[in-house]
């Protein structure tokens, strides 16, 4: 859609050698996850929200044993017979550490004590009866032979877990994005769309984030999703590709959590964090070629204050349990933009509990509630960049955002072979804007630089936007004759409220110098003797919007070849029913087959080693903000007049008008055949991944894969305007117009469509032109196009990786993890949001808005990040005393030079959108790249004796070296009328600057 009115300033795996044994550093000094990993005749299950243990008895007969898995918090026991080779297998274990313990009747012949479970992995365990049968601790073991590797050979996905331990010791940032980029293949994102990460050279708005099972993404625009506080998650599963049936709606990554629970023992705790605006750093400012200031950061400051104050334990032993969290947060930030300064404040407090009621040993129910619900006050205040002096106060915004969640889980294990999981969650967001200064217009003056704000309006578009979800899901497992078959089925009922306007009630007014002669975008030129304009927009929507979602899936899993070669063969079905306005649906797809297929060999027969593959096809649905801008009641117009001045309270003098009005919107509801073709295909990915897994030695694991992602298909908004005309020519209709943005279709870029147009328009030749009745839907006729009459192109992005990783297991005294990404993101499309001009309208960027927007657009895309290494690990200097560190370099983005189209009159209308630069095709990505990126964060942590194990003490700095490299320049080379910018290639965003963090911790 042409929503470049929307265009924002531009200035703006899997982990290191995954889980498998996951060597993940613990807090009290001792090997917090060590694999134990064996051949089995048993096939394995993963759930989302728990983890598995499984493997084989060997060196005598197995006959008369049982194995126990005990939970060394909660006190959960689960039995597990062997089979007739030995094998024995516990599903839907949740996460925690676990004793696992050989048993002939009350005997214990072998155990192994503080085996984890992690999220969505398994660990395997194997007793040996032909070494000593005394009772064996984990701890003791090292990783040798094929009595313990790290090698988990029962399952081919790349994922990392990390536990919140791990996270605890490491120098990394409290949210979801900085576990995540720990993982190979994943990049930091634009900034100007939030903290967010790519995922293997996806948007950040193709990811799917879950909290106990639930998923909380933001189905508005796909951009993150709920959160809760930092210190209430337990475990974090980043899937960067292969995952299974059961996840999908993302052709980017998985951030799958858990969060914490209560056990048998009282526990509870303090925990303050502090992060002093007085000691960190700022970022550069910079200029353009005229001196004028492009990006000011020198006001920049922010003071982030956390108080955690935690308790858990048992309500009733072994049966009902509580954790129980509280944050009381203070954030203070300040920073200038333009013209106008601003203060936030945010002291809102977030909390969350859980509660665990284990009925009995195969029967449990959760009870998760938590709220991310949070209001930043931002004051805005006069500014001169020059003097830098802070004038009178304008007025105060109410950003407000998150909401509040529930979750309720049951899970039952029946007869040993039989497990059933049930959720229903039901979740809400807000992303309402509303300020002191909604009653006046909002004027923007670009005669100057940087842009100003003028009068007394505080935010451009206030009103109501929020979200709510409600979600009801059901997963099963069934354990026979040597196959784990899961099946599952969900469902989403989510709806968008929406009720949006230009500050005042509109209109919207924005000034610019120009000159005598030049073309605005309308098409209209500016007459003789005008040296200044006015644009003025006029924007309002409003509805409620739904989107129901569901998928069922089936996976089988189970081994061959002596348990050598192991298969998982699963396919999901998913269909999605987007809604209009009126309820009506806009848009519905079926049918969504998504086959999964995952396959690994052991070569040796030991576990120390796989080789394995993985295939799996990913849909992602349409998102609500689709339905918002195209299928609500959505009016939109554009006008250009010559400027004479300004009034008292700068508000316009308006003079003559220059060219017609831009309609993109006409307010009405449209007929859904005429916005959306009806040979529509959903948006799917497929994904290869091949590789190889070794143990080296007794503490060293290496991995080296290659993935291979082609976006397939993609959906988008096109004007076909240009293809009518072509119709209307080809067959008669003389007396049809097309103004160029008149006709917008949802579709598949560069395929045939099939659209009905009204008759109305004039393709009958009576004469009438353009009156968009939309009311007699007979009016309409079928109208087929060619891909040649519509003139796009293929949608296209494509991805390869090769990554090796290499992990150091922690012994108790150092552990390291350490991996290196060779990546290659091109194509003329970069998904679902567009970093190229910071575009979050989901499925509906300017890209595919003209046929001229995609001459040269085909190159490397701005997810594209050629080389990427990055190593973090602990080491204990000293009992009281442990160092850490977390160090990445990476490469930078492609720059564009972006400007008016010289030959397509309907791509020019939208200013400096295209591949030009000065007239000459400038293709994408070939201006070269930003300056590589190097972060390197340290941290010190001090667990004094005195303290009695519950006093910890921690210093975190981040960017030690204080490194400024730029990640993003302006890319416009030429100013919407077509003269040069001035500020092109400047840097507008720079990596964020030193800065510290201290926290302080009592725990009982």
């Amino acid at each position: 859609m042409n929503t470049h009115p929307y265009r924002m300033t531009r200035a703006l795996r899997r982990q290191i050698a995954r889980l498998s044994v996951s060597t993940l550093l613990s807090v009290g000094g001792v090997a917090a996850v060590v694999a134990l990993t064996v051949g089995s005749s048993v096939s394995y299950a993963q759930s989302n929200t728990n983890g598995y243990i499984y493997g084989e008895i060997s060196g005598a007969s197995s006959v008369g044993l049982t194995v126990v898995a005990v939970n060394e918090n909660t006190g959960l026991s689960r039995s597990a017979t062997p089979n007739t080779s030995g094998a024995y297998q516990f599903s839907t274990m949740p996460v925690g550490n676990y004793t696992v313990s050989l048993m002939r009747g009350s005997e214990t012949v072998q155990s192994f004590s503080a085996v984890p479970v992690n999220i969505g992995t398994g660990r395997p365990v194997r007793f040996d009866l032909g070494e000593s049968s005394d009772v064996m601790e984990l701890e003791k073991f090292e990783v040798s032979g094929s009595s313990i590797s790290p090698i988990d050979v029962s399952q081919a996905q790349t994922v990392t877990v990390f536990r919140s331990e791990t996270i605890d010791i490491l120098p990394v940032a409290r949210n979801l994005t900085a576990v995540a980029l720990l993982a190979p293949g994943t990049t930091q994102g634009d900034e100007d769309f939030g903290n967010l990460a790519s995922f293997g050279g996806a948007t950040v708005g193709e990811n799917a984030f879950y909290i106990n099972g639930f998923n909380v993404t933001n189905f508005r625009n796909g951009l993150g999703g709920g959160t809760v506080p930092f210190e209430f998650y337990d475990e974090f599963q980043i899937l960067t590709g292969g995952y299974g049936a059961e996840f999908g709606r993302s052709t980017g990554g998985v951030i799958n959590t858990v969060t914490k629970r209560g056990g048998n023992e009282w526990k509870g705790g303090i925990k303050f964090i502090y992060e002093p605006a007085s000691l960190g750093e700022t970022r550069p400012s910079s200029y353009d070629e005229n001196g004028d200031i492009v990006a000011n950061n020198r006001e920049d400051k922010d003071d982030l204050q956390n108080t955690n104050i935690w308790f858990s334990g048992a309500i009733v032993p072994n049966h009902l349990f509580i954790y129980a969290l509280y944050q009381q947060r203070q954030i203070e930030s300040e920073f200038a933009s333009g013209g106008t300064f601003y203060t936030d404040r945010a002291t809102d407090p977030f909390w969350g509990v859980k509660l665990d009621y284990q009925i009995n040993d195969d029967h449990l129910i959760e009870l998760t509630r938590f709220s991310d619900k949070r209001s930043t006050t931002r004051s805005l205040y006069s500014y001169d960049p020059d003097t830098r002096e802070v004038g009178a106060y304008t007025g105060d915004n109410y950003l407000n955002r998150g909401g509040n969640n529930i979750i309720a889980r049951y899970v039952g294990t029946f007869a040993e072979d039989y497990t059933l999981a049930v959720l229903y969650g039901k979740g809400s967001a807000s992303f309402t804007d509303a300020g002191a200064g909604d009653a006046y217009n909002y004027i923007l003056d670009s005669r100057v630089s940087p842009d100003r704000l003028l009068g007394q309006a505080t935010s451009l578009q206030p009103g109501s936007s929020d979200d709510e979800r409600e979600a009801f899901r059901v997963d099963g497992t069934i354990s026979k004759f040597g196959h784990v078959l899961k099946f599952g089925f969900d469902q989403e009922n989510n709806t968008s409220n929406d009720l949006l306007f230009y500050s005042g009630g509109n209109p919207y007014w924005r000034y610019y110098n120009t000159t005598p002669g030049s073309t605005l975008p309308n098409g209209g030129v500016v007459p003789a003797g005008a040296t200044q304009y006015v644009r003025e927009r006029v924007y309002e929507n409003g509805g409620s919007f739904e989107v129901k979602t569901n998928a069922i899936y089936i996976e089988d899993s189970f081994k061959l070849l002596n348990d050598k070669l192991f298969f998982t063969i699963g396919l999901r079905n998913e269909s999605f029913d987007n809604k209009n306005a009126n309820g009506d649906t806009f848009i519905k797809v079926t049918d969504q087959l998504a086959p999964r297929l995952a396959v690994g060999f052991d070569p040796k027969g030991d576990g120390t080693s796989k080789i394995f593959a993985n295939y799996g096809r990913y849909y992602l649905p349409i998102a609500s903000n689709t339905n918002i801008r195209l299928a609500g009641a959505e009016l939109f117009t554009e006008d250009f007049f010559v400027l004479n001045g300004l009034n008292a309270d700068d508000t316009p003098i308006k003079g003559a008008q220059i060219g017609g009005t831009n309609v993109y919107s006409d307010g009405s509801i449209k007929d859904v055949r005429s916005i959306v073709d009806q040979n529509i295909e959903p948006m799917y990915q497929d994904e290869y991944i091949v590789g190889y897994q070794t143990a080296l030695g007794s503490s060293w694991s290496l991995k080296v894969y290659g993935t291979y992602r082609d976006l397939l298909s993609t959906i988008e908004d096109v004007a076909i305007d240009a293809g009518l005309l072509r119709y209307a020519a080809e067959n008669g209709y003389t007396d049809f117009d097309a103004g160029g943005f008149d006709y917008y279709v949802l579709t598949n870029p560069g395929g045939d469509m099939k659209i009905f147009v009204n008759l109305d328009d004039d393709l009958d030749g009576d004469g009438i032109v353009d009156s968009h009745d939309q009311s007699d839907p007979t009016k309409f006729e079928e109208i087929n196009l060619s891909a040649t009459q519509l003139g796009y192109p293929e949608s296209s992005r494509k991805y390869y990786a090769g990554t090796v990783e290499l992990e150091r297991i922690y012994d108790g005294k150092w552990g390291a993890q350490m991996s290196y990404t060779w990546a290659h993101s091109y194509g003329n499309n970069e998904g679902f949001v567009r970093s190229d001009n910071d575009q979050t309208d989901a499925g509906l960027t300017t890209l595919f808005d003209q046929p001229g927007l995609l001459d040269g657009a085909y190159g490397n895309l701005p997810n594209d990040r050629r080389h990427s290494f990055k190593a973090f690990g602990v080491y204990k200097v000293a009992p009281e005393w442990r160092l850490s560190s977390n160090f990445s370099l990476e490469s930078g983005r492609a720059i564009n030079a972006f400007g008016v189209h010289p030959t397509d009159a309907f791509a020019a209308a939208y200013g400096s959108e295209s591949f030009y630069a000065d007239g000459v095709l400038v293709p994408r990505g070939s201006k070269g790249t930003t300056a590589w990126v190097t972060r390197w964060d340290l941290g010190v942590e001090y667990k004094p004796k005195w303290g009695k194990d519950k006093i910890v003490l921690s210093m975190d700095i981040f960017n030690v070296l204080n490194l400024h490299s730029e990640v993003q320049v302006d890319e416009i080379y030429d100013e919407d009328d077509g003269s040069k910018s001035p500020s092109y290639g400047v840097p507008t965003r720079w990596q964020q600057p030193r800065y510290f963090r201290f926290s302080a911790e009592y725990a009982f």
